[in-house]
């Protein structure tokens, strides 16, 4: 049976330096046949890091700046045409603008890389095949299918929605960013669709930046740890389920990597992965898991049976919910009184007493008429709702707009300055 190979290659103690990871990034790809294996004179490469929001490398969110220009200048030093750096942030959110605060956009600014925003180019249509039943027509853009060689650069870190987010989940910031809502409100054809995606427009190489990672509550509220490793797979199946098992999570429950497997995309089965380069033992390092729940908060929630899943709705809702968290912010959102979020068709038994509380935000094209019309209500629509356009509509109706925005442009700016000067050293 097919078998797969993750190489992992240690970085020193908080070693990020250009010299320290690129020595990392060759040890592990000299394990799977050297660097030129996959990068070869004349090739247009394009890689593919997280930058999924504005937060800067060492919060465990996106990928390193720094590695992302070591990896450039050793694709330009191989030999290829053209190196793209192209990625899709988070809903409603400019993909521009947030690779500038994390810093990416600076750290390889004096590169020959061109940057390439996915959610401002065009985008076709292609054919994945009768397998693909309703997804097999899907739009994708056209820069992938103009790409020699792609090299997939994930963060290392959990996430709400999988046990991880890493080197399969990545490629959502592929797909267009309508149609990942789409896909989203249905649930189980997110991960499908992405599964098709990296079929067809797959890495042939994924370099894991598992430098600074992340823990917690993933993919905006993590709490960053370093843990030092540089992953590397032709296989992102294999790549996931490695990071998975290293992190003590059940690697069998990462959905974006099994519905690849089960496609033929890569291998998921433990026993059929040979590690390269150090022992399980010496990379392993349990972390804290990422808590799915929605109850954990100084609010009222009600959720319904449609418009309310977690991978839509309900999960944009819960990766704000648990950023507040992290920064201290329900302390503020709590001060009108205890606020209630209602997703979707929920019904509210205690609708009039939940009013009378506080705040009372109602989420989603799916909720009942008799709520989302309400006139003591804020109705944020969409389904599901983006996350970014969610968190201003719901601060603005809950009455702290006028604090909120002005705050959340300094913590941008701040995010600014710290991605700048990480992607730097």
């Amino acid at each position: 049976m097919e078998r797969a190979q993750v190489a992992l290659a240690p970085l020193g103690r908080e070693d990020e330096s250009e010299k320290g990871l690129e020595a990392a990034v060759r040890a592990a790809t000299d394990l799977l046949g050297g660097w030129d294996r996959f990068v070869r004179p004349g090739r247009r490469v394009l890689l593919k890091p997280n930058q999924t929001l504005w937060m800067p490398e060492k919060t465990g969110c996106t990928t390193s700046p720094r590695l992302v220009r070591v990896l450039v200048r050793m694709a330009f030093e191989a030999g290829a045409k053209e190196v793209w750096i192209a990625e899709s942030s988070g809903h409603a959110q400019q993909s521009r603008a947030v690779m500038k605060n994390t810093g990416l956009a600076a750290g390889v600014k004096d590169t020959r890389a061109r940057m390439i925003y996915l959610d401002e180019i065009a985008h076709g249509v292609y054919d994945f095949g009768p397998d693909a039943g309703d997804l097999r027509y899907m739009p994708v853009p056209e820069i992938m299918e103009r790409a020699d060689v792609i090299i997939n650069v994930p963060k290392a870190k959990t996430h709400i929605v999988d046990p991880i987010s890493c080197a399969c989940k990545n490629w959502v910031g592929v797909m267009p960013q309508s149609f990942r809502l789409f896909l989203q409100r249905q649930g189980g054809p997110y991960y499908v669709g992405n599964a098709w995606l990296l079929r067809k427009f797959g890495p042939s190489l994924t370099i894991v930046d598992g430098g600074w990672a992340g823990e917690g509550q993933g993919p905006g509220g993590n709490e960053a740890f370093w843990w030092g490793w540089i992953v590397a797979s032709a296989d992102p199946v294999a790549a996931d389920v490695t990071v998975a098992r290293l992190f003590d999570l059940d690697a069998s429950k990462v959905r974006m990597a099994t519905e690849a497997a089960r496609i033929g995309v890569g291998v998921d089965d433990p026993g059929r992965i040979d590690l390269l380069g150090a022992a399980f033992q010496d990379a392993r390092r349990p972390v804290k898991a990422a808590d799915p729940r929605v109850d954990i908060f100084p609010c009222n929630v009600i959720v319904g049976r449609r418009g309310a899943t977690l991978e839509g709705t309900l999960g944009h809702w819960k990766t704000i919910a648990d950023t507040w968290n992290g920064m201290g912010l329900w302390k503020l959102f709590t001060l009108r009184g205890r606020p209630t979020f209602l997703f979707g068709d929920g019904e509210d038994p205690d609708f009039e007493k939940h009013l009378k509380e506080g705040p009372y935000v109602v989420l989603d094209d799916a909720a009942q008429d008799r709520y989302k019309e309400h006139p003591d209500v804020t109705f944020v629509p969409g389904s599901p709702v983006p996350q970014s356009y969610m968190q201003h509509e719901m601060i603005e109706g809950m009455g702290f707009g006028a604090i909120y925005e002005p705050g959340l442009a300094v913590q941008k700016m701040i995010s600014r300055f710290k991605g700048r000067r990480q992607a730097k050293g």
